[in-house]
């Protein structure tokens, strides 16, 4: 740990806006550089609620509220999490408070906003998947299958693969429910089986953290695709590098991006890339973990610092990694995805903690919760992180953890749900 560092962040006082799902990884940060930690939002229930030292209920999103707390509370700098809509609202209120933040609303938008992302990528020569018209929904030479999804919403949230018209009609109805703004993206279907590329931004420089392959799993009911498991580092990576990262490192600097850090989902069908949509904040999957492991950036960190000093830092951060996690060649993301139901009781999530090749298990969800039939990624009540090193490993690893993990109803009924089939499951 630099000393350097800790003598610039000792003593600050740290808002927290969000991040509970890696409560640990803050907590273990904050504890090192000597940070207070203060959160505030709409539940105390949240994560964020349990590491920090001082705690207000103040509503994130609201403006004014939010100035007068950190002015009076003197808060140094403010951490943002992964919300959406916190982070919408809280780039605008820390601008006009003068105080360091990773992102500007026209950037944050821009990113957000999958049509504005789509005609960013065609204006940097990057592919994407062709976009309809609803007009063209009744010429007869019209093909399915073709997806629906709102333009500006997140995690699988009102996405639907559409085979025929009832489908579709459906699928468009889905999409509007989704949609803040009523708008909705019609495009032709291409296999997604499918890559995320990450990156890290630091003093306007572009680092490459990461190609992970994605693989999708459906809910009938809905329609809908969602991640199985997501496995670190691709075999495409260097090919996606050579075709791509000149004209993304060009996106970056038309935006005038200078810190923070952002993922793309890009679809691949065996022969061609299809740029998708893409974040301005870490992946859903809690992407720091497998970011730090394998290239050793510690984003929170640097994020953390960046917030409180307004300086860029990338080396020299402590890692969020527990020690003893062995270095193997792949590191792997399995959401645990659980029936609807109520929660009343959680087994084996101490006893996963203990295995040496987990890095982290993060529950997303409590006792008392209630998971409703949504078909999204917000029916994944848990995160395992595990690392491998060939295929039957990791076919052992999931078969054990769900010998390990349950998730109890009121009945005693496991909500677990075994959406991978691992008999057929190969690395891509």
């Amino acid at each position: 740990m630099s000393k350097e560092i800790k003598e610039q962040l000792q003593g600050k006082r740290l808002l927290l806006l969000g991040g509970s799902l890696w409560k640990e990884a803050i907590k273990r940060i904050a504890d090192k550089y000597d940070i207070t930690l203060i959160a505030t939002g709409n539940s105390q229930k949240a994560g964020i609620f349990e590491i920090a030292s001082e705690k207000y209920n103040v509503n994130s999103t609201n403006s004014e509220a939010m100035k007068r707390l950190i002015i009076e509370k003197k808060i140094d700098g403010v951490y943002m999490g992964g919300n959406e809509t916190v982070i919408s609202a809280a780039c605008v209120y820390l601008e006009e408070l003068g105080m360091p933040c990773y992102c500007k609303k026209k950037q944050w938008d821009s990113l957000q906003d999958k049509r504005k992302f789509k005609e960013l990528c065609v204006t940097h020569n990057l592919p994407v998947v062709p976009e309809l018209n609803l007009e063209q929904t009744h010429d007869t030479s019209f093909e399915f299958p073709v997806i629906t999804k709102p333009a500006d919403g997140c995690g699988s949230s009102g996405f639907t693969v559409c085979h025929n018209m009832k489908e579709l009609e459906n699928g468009i109805k889905r999409a509007k429910e989704n949609s803040p703004t009523q708008q909705i993206i019609l495009e032709k279907f291409v296999k997604n089986d499918g890559v995320v590329v990450f990156y890290t931004v630091s003093n306007g420089k572009l680092y490459f953290s990461g190609l992970e392959d994605k693989y999708p799993v459906r809910y009938e009911k809905q329609g809908s695709y969602v991640g199985g498991l997501f496995v670190f580092e691709s075999k495409l990576k260097d090919e996606f590098r050579e075709k791509f990262e000149r004209q993304i490192a060009e996106l970056v600097d038309d935006l005038g991006i200078k810190e923070g850090s952002f993922w793309i989902e890009v679809f691949y069908d065996g022969a061609n890339f299809y740029f998708n949509e893409a974040g301005y904040r870490y992946g859903g999957s809690a992407s720091i973990y497998p970011i730090n492991y394998i290239y050793g950036i510690n984003q929170v960190a640097s994020d953390i610092f960046y917030a409180l000093t307004g300086k860029s830092c990338l080396e020299g951060l402590i890692s969020i990694i527990p020690e003893g996690v062995p270095q193997k060649a792949f590191y792997a993301v399995y959401p645990l995805y659980a029936h609807k139901g109520k929660i009343s009781k959680i087994i084996g999530y101490e006893d996963l903690k203990q295995w040496t090749e987990i890095v982290t298990v993060i529950n997303k969800s409590e006792i008392g919760d209630f998971i409703e039939e949504s078909g999204t990624f917000s029916q994944a009540v848990a995160l395992v992180h595990f690392v491998f090193n060939d295929i039957n490993e990791a076919k052992d690893i999931i078969d054990r953890i769900h010998s390990t993990y349950q998730l109890l109803n009121e009945n005693g009924e496991n909500m677990i749900e075994r959406m991978l089939k691992i008999e057929k499951l190969e690395l891509k």
